[in-house]
């Protein structure tokens, strides 16, 4: 849930978020199964993020979502470019998604990590801005 958390405060952001795997529809997503976590709840943490991300990216803030070829993974990011569909296509281009075809499971930072390419990635991801 940590990408889901980088996206859910990305408004707050003054230049570039980086998130990886988030889950975007909890509602559909078993692998959420806390007994707190009720069909509102859900629907709620939903609208909060896409608005969210929306007002980060409509302020200038990069969002780079990082995912691996993992099913549930991919549906979440595509959900995601579905809702944020709306935005201005200038603004679009703030939001990136970046598959790592080598991975095809839900851990894609471990993934990277595991691989030596975690830092590159963030720092790369991060160093978009300075560059700019």
């Amino acid at each position: 849930m940590g990408g889901s958390g980088a996206l859910l405060f990305s408004h707050l952001a003054t230049e570039s978020v980086v998130a990886f795997s988030p889950q975007i529809d909890l509602t559909r997503d078993n692998h959420v199964s806390r007994d707190d976590m009720t069909l509102l709840v859900k629907e709620k943490f939903q609208t909060h993020l896409v608005e969210h991300a929306k007002e980060a990216i409509q302020k200038g803030v990069r969002l780079f979502v990082h995912r691996g070829r993992e099913s549930s993974d991919t549906k979440h990011t595509d959900q995601l470019m579905n809702r944020l569909a709306s935005i201005d296509p200038l603004e679009s281009e703030r939001l990136q998604i970046i598959e790592h075809s080598d991975c095809d499971h839900h851990q894609i930072a471990i993934h990277l990590k595991q691989r030596g390419q975690l830092l590159d990635v963030i720092s790369n991801c991060l160093m978009f801005n300075a560059v700019m």
